[in-house]
């Protein structure tokens, strides 16, 4: 019997004519596309996420430790014992503060971090996103390692004299008069992301403890981890190795608002795609309906021949559901096809209309992210299915319903 309700439904799925109807047309269109764009959408969020977390954090560290009187001397020390703890993947003692920094043609304002050459070149986010010159030459006191972004507002490359200015200096008689120091270029990277490209200067931690006055102490020790989201864990370890005293501020104490920022609009992208879903499965209900008014007599007649209820309700739940599961599939591969080809097509629209659609200004990266998160895309799914289902199961009561005398007396 099953075989038996399974082409009669796909037989009333047909009009007349052999075509799919116009209701179901629209309900299996409706379908597909909230599926594509909750799939494309949430991959976009995932995405931005995922890239943020990784250069956001991959230049400022997961965790930030201090102590009291942490002078280099005490930093390193705290490093070597904060890298015997097993998930701390490095610790980095470093310096920063605000710079000018000018060359012939520009000046711009940024942020200097003063790190230790072999902690620079252990930072993978930049040792690896290197555009031209070498770290190995990020030593002595006149080396500078300057941003891809930067580079190009000053018009400098590697090899160009820059000089930095600090907002502190000295009162003479002549006036104020702001610390500088004429540095060289020998190292350019590129992270892709504008505001560090832009904005992010390194130098030797010693020349910036020079250039800032802040020798022999350091502004903090920058801590990565293996695992981001259970960096809670650290705080154990730092207690122990600092005592009391120590301080450890996480990503999430100094991110909490722009990732609650991200994660609620996560949502309500969620939420507000959904409905489009929603309101495809209420065409599927209406088109049912439509096809159980048509379809009475023949109700009616299979009744009389033999059709228990419950095979009346088969036919008309695989109907419906036959529909949304079609969109369903449909827009999920539709959607997994449009992430995993995103960035080309960006470029196409782009190229077309002559319009900047992504702009690394304004969005912080320099490419549009898209990330599968598989437990988001099976939400998606289950969601659109389990819609189907609703929205096929009261047509097909109705139809189970229908008394094949009155249907009849009414043809």
């Amino acid at each position: 019997m099953t075989t038996f309700a399974t082409k009669v439904a796909l037989r009333y799925l047909r009009s007349r004519r052999g075509f799919v109807s116009v209701v179901t047309g629209f309900s299996l269109a409706g379908i597909l596309l909230g599926v594509a764009a909750l799939i494309v959408v949430m991959a976009v969020m995932a995405g931005f996420r995922a890239e943020l977390i990784d250069r956001i954090l991959g230049t400022t560290g997961h965790a930030n430790v201090n102590g009291p009187q942490m002078t280099l001397e005490k930093a390193v020390f705290t490093q070597e014992e904060l890298l015997k703890v097993p998930y701390v993947v490095s610790a980095t003692p470093y310096v920063v503060g605000q710079a000018m920094v000018v060359s012939q043609h520009k000046a711009l304002g940024g942020i200097v971090r003063g790190y230790a050459p072999k902690d620079l070149r252990n930072t993978k986010i930049i040792a690896g996103n290197i555009k031209a010159g070498s770290l190995d030459d990020f030593k002595g006191d006149r080396a500078i390692v300057i941003g891809a972004e930067m580079a190009n507002q000053l018009g400098v490359g590697v090899g160009s004299r820059l000089t930095v200015l600090s907002p502190e200096g000295n009162q003479t008689v002549a006036g104020f008069i702001p610390r500088m120091m004429r540095l060289t270029v020998v190292a350019i990277f590129d992270v892709g992301m504008y505001q560090y490209d832009s904005a992010l200067m390194y130098m030797p931690i010693e020349v910036a403890q020079k250039f800032f006055r802040v020798a022999p102490y350091v502004s903090s020790i920058e801590v990565m981890v293996k695992e981001p989201d259970k960096i809670g864990e650290l705080s154990t370890p730092v207690k122990n190795i600092l005592g009391e005293d120590g301080v450890m501020q996480d990503w999430r104490q100094t991110n909490t608002q722009f990732f609650s920022a991200l994660q609620l609009e996560k949502t309500t992208m969620f939420i507000i795609l959904a409905l489009i879903v929603l309101v495809a499965a209420f065409n599927i209900i209406t088109g049912q309906m439509m096809t159980v008014n048509e379809k009475s007599r023949d109700i009616a007649i299979l009744r009389t021949m033999g059709a228990t209820r419950r095979d009346i309700v088969r036919v008309f739940f695989l109907s419906g559901f036959s529909v949304g599961f079609a969109g369903t599939m449909l827009g999920l591969v539709i959607g997994l096809l449009i992430v995993w080809n995103i960035q080309p097509l960006v470029d196409f629209i782009q190229h077309l209309t002559g319009a900047e659609v992504f702009s690394n200004q304004v969005y912080f990266l320099s490419r549009l992210p898209a990330k599968i998160e598989w437990p988001d895309t099976c939400l998606i799914v289950a969601m659109s299915l389990g819609l189907s289902i609703l929205a096929s199961l009261f047509p097909a009561w109705r139809a189970a319903r229908l008394d094949p005398v009155e249907a009849l007396r009414r043809e």
